[in-house]
């Protein structure tokens, strides 16, 4: 009787049990991401083949596949098939518990990280911190997407075999910062409108498009950089010699056409000779060509002169033929440009383009020749990688453009008498670090601008050779032109004029300063005039002006200088003995560029000699030749990554904890293999990847309460995947319902009720055998 008992007490505490279990399903009908559990019964032990009542062996999760609930929640998830999130409850001291889940409703949390609703941090693959090599910047202060850059010229995800990798580039607005180049300082040599300076930074965004498209495609495919095709021609220049002739070049079958420029008989830039009308005329034809090839969209010319195997200029016919050996330098030089040879060049890397005809027209043709030998630079389509790089660097450079500084002549008085020194200071990215020179170098005395560049250039000080590391420096149409070798160099250059004084003898009744005494007055040099005291024919003495009181700051002009010294004369008085008021009798005036002093009173005691004194000062460069070669605008390309075989760890969304931009925030996505991808203002970026947990036995996870579960030796270690392959689909702005099926559960809770109650019965029935047996015994 009394296993009787104990047989129906087990039985009331296994249906309990089943009876806690179904309301537990019951009450989570919905709960997200819960799977309803089942209890599995087991009879007790045996005694003479009798059972001693039944005993709860598991109440076992059900993995089954949940319904799904479509929200609009950007931060909603939702598995579909295996597969768990995996989340992280760190806690300030540095410890965490990692837990699994199948409730994806997320959030961001107050940190930026991507949290579940009770704040523990959902774990994934996390994008690996920005470098200097995943960043490109024209402009070494900014390393994030700002307001300023508001072109975006690509962005694309490109999924590799254990990575994924976000290419996105911008640039701040190329059409507000461009400028056309100076005709008479770049003339024949890559001069360049703004119109077609905007034009070729569209055709480069298509091609850098077009690279990354392919590289897309398929980016564990073969790398080769791209080669920008160099190609020169060359005319004859026997009948180019009157206005109505022309000369012209077929490119890509279109027909590009210079008119005859008639200029008069004038001396060779470098003095050696006079050059003829029809000389100086071929010269400004030619440069006139090339300016019109570099107005086409994606080309640039030069006008060129050509070397042979030794290094020396060729002469005579070889002028006027191209071989394998051949090497040429770019110059706007007279008598190299006087050979009539043009280099045309590709911006495009990678794109061919093909010359079919030269010639000059003089009532007759005249036909000039083409480079076909290896001299010319053949074209090299660029693939993968390689020719992304080439691609984007091309466009970097187009859009900023190597920083040029600028003094013509009009800047500098090279007049063999004034000294001048130039101090520079750049920025290094490399060792991100601006370097200063140490010293300025300086240049001595000297009518020639190549002479300029030779102090500059040659040498063995520290200044010198940090110079020609980071700069070059090349006389184009007679001006010095200072230009950075890369693109992404910020440099500054200060020109000082040392002092000098200009001393010029009387000469009859003037004082004329030329020659090594020319002076410059451009509005950057200021001056001062020391005359002695001078006593006129009547005895009046008028005392001198010295040097302080005689000062004239930065005179825009030698005329304006002229007016200013002529101001001094004149307020520089006496009074004689009539009393009437004179002044100093000096006039001022500018005869064909030379500044002469006269003398105006013929009885007055003159000294030999006059001097005039340049104050040592900085001189300005050249606003209008100066700046980038480019737009002038700034380019930023940002590489992000995430790399599928690191550690897991907490999923950063804020792009400007990321490094990306200043901003934080931007639209949040995901795609059903867990990428994140963040959306601001165009650019798409892949900023992580949520991971799912496999695991050999789900049935084993222990559920912890708040939709968690941790591992235990029964469900083994959680597995993952590359790109969470083999794995659950995630459907995002969804959410995966309860399994719980509240018709079912209703019908077991009847079942379990009756039979608690049958188990209820059996107790009373023995309890009451048992009574009758103790009252027997009475």
């Amino acid at each position: 009787m009394i296993g009787a008992l104990w047989t129906g007490i087990s039985g009331l505490s296994a249906q309990q049990k089943a009876l806690d279990n179904e309301s537990h399903n019951i009450a989570n009908v919905n709960t997200i991401g819960y799977k309803s559990s089942r209890i599995s019964f087991a009879d007790q032990m045996y005694q003479d083949k009798i059972g001693k009542g039944a005993k709860v062996l598991d109440a076992e999760k059900l993995y089954t596949q949940g319904g799904f609930k479509s929200t609009g929640v950007n931060f909603d998830m939702a598995l579909s098939g295996s597969g768990f999130f995996t989340v992280s409850n760190k806690s300030s001291t540095g410890t965490s518990e990692t837990y699994y889940t199948r409730a994806g409703n997320f959030r961001m949390g107050d940190n930026g990280t991507l949290q579940d609703a009770a704040g523990n941090e959902v774990q994934g693959w996390a994008m690996s911190a920005i470098t200097e090599q995943d960043r490109l910047s024209t402009n070494p202060n900014i390393n994030v997407f700002t307001s300023a850059y508001t072109e975006l010229l690509t962005s694309k995800i490109i999924n590799l075999n254990k990575s994924v990798e976000t290419y996105t580039a911008k640039a701040t607005d190329y059409t507000q910062t461009v400028k056309g180049d100076v005709s008479t300082v770049y003339s024949g040599y890559g001069l360049k409108s703004e119109g077609s300076k905007v034009d070729d930074v569209k055709a480069l965004i298509k091609n850098y498009s077009d690279a990354l498209t392919e590289y897309q495609a398929n980016p564990d495919g073969p790398s080769q950089s791209a080669i920008a095709q160099k190609t020169q021609i060359n005319f004859l220049g026997t009948d180019l010699s009157k206005e109505s002739d022309t000369i012209y070049v077929y490119i890509d079958g279109s027909k590009i056409e210079q008119k005859y420029e008639s200029k008069p008989a004038r001396m060779s830039d470098d003095g050696s000779r006079m050059l003829t009308e029809v000389e100086a005329s071929q010269i400004a034809t030619y440069k006139a060509l090339a300016d019109k090839i570099s107005d086409q969209t994606g080309f640039v010319a030069y006008t060129v002169t050509d070397q042979d195997i030794t290094g020396t200029t060729e002469t005579g016919s070889a002028v006027d033929s191209f071989e394998s050996f051949d090497t040429f330098t770019k110059s706007t030089k007279d008598l190299d440009v006087l050979h009539g040879m043009i280099e045309i060049e590709s911006m495009v890397p990678g794109k061919e383009f093909k010359i079919t005809e030269v010639g000059e027209y003089s009532g007759s043709y005249v036909y000039g020749s083409f480079n076909e030998t290896t001299s010319a630079t053949n074209v090299q389509k660029g693939t993968g990688l390689g020719g992304l790089q080439s691609a984007r660097e091309a466009l970097a450079k187009a859009i900023s453009g190597n920083q040029r500084d600028v003094f013509t002549m009009e800047e500098l008085n090279l007049n063999g008498s004034d000294s001048y020194t130039f101090d520079f200071s750049v920025y290094d990215k490399d060792l991100e670090k601006t370097i200063n020179f140490g010293s300025a170098i300086s240049v001595d005395p000297t009518t020639d601008i190549d002479s300029v560049i030779s102090n500059l250039t040659s040498g063995s000080s520290v200044s010198v050779a940090n110079f020609n590391k980071y700069f070059t420096a090349k006389n184009i149409n007679g001006s010095l032109v200072i230009e950075a070798r890369e693109y992404d160099v910020e440099f500054s250059t200060e020109l000082f004029a040392n002092g000098a004084t200009y001393t010029t003898a009387a000469s009859g009744t003037n004082y004329t300063f030329s020659g090594t005494d020319a002076i410059l007055a451009n509005g950057q040099t200021s001056f001062s005039i020391t005359i002695p005291a001078i006593t006129l024919g009547d005895g009046t003495v008028i005392s001198g002006i010295s040097a302080t009181g005689g000062s004239i700051n930065s005179p825009r002009d030698l005329d304006t200088l002229a007016g200013k010294l002529n101001d001094l004369f004149a307020k520089n008085t006496a009074t004689n003995a009539s009393g009437r008021t004179v002044s100093t009798p000096y006039n001022a005036i500018v005869v064909n560029g030379s500044l002469i002093i006269e003398q105006t009173s013929g009885g007055a005691v003159y000294p030999a000699n006059l001097t005039i004194n340049k104050l040592a000062g900085g001189i300005d460069k050249n606003a209008d030749a100066s700046g980038r070669k480019g737009t002038g605008a700034e380019f930023l390309e940002i590489k992000t990554t995430l790399d599928q075989t690191s550690s897991q760890d907490s999923l950063q969304l804020r792009l400007d904890t990321l490094g990306i931009s200043d901003s934080g925030f931007g639209e949040f996505s995901v795609n059903d293999a867990g990428l994140i991808i963040m959306k601001q203002d165009g650019a798409e970026f892949a900023i992580g990847q949520v991971s799912i947990a496999l695991f050999n036995n789900e049935r084993g996870l222990d559920p912890m309460g708040d939709n968690l579960l941790a591992k235990t030796t029964q469900s083994g270690e959680p597995t993952f995947n590359i790109n969470n392959d083999r794995t659950a689909t995630i459907l995002g702005k969804n959410l995966e319902l309860s399994t719980a099926n509240l018709s079912e559960s209703l019908v077991n809770l009847m079942v379990f009720q009756r039979a608690f109650e049958a188990n209820a019965k059996s107790i009373t029935t023995a309890d009451a055998l048992l009574t009758t047996l103790i009252q027997l015994k009475r």
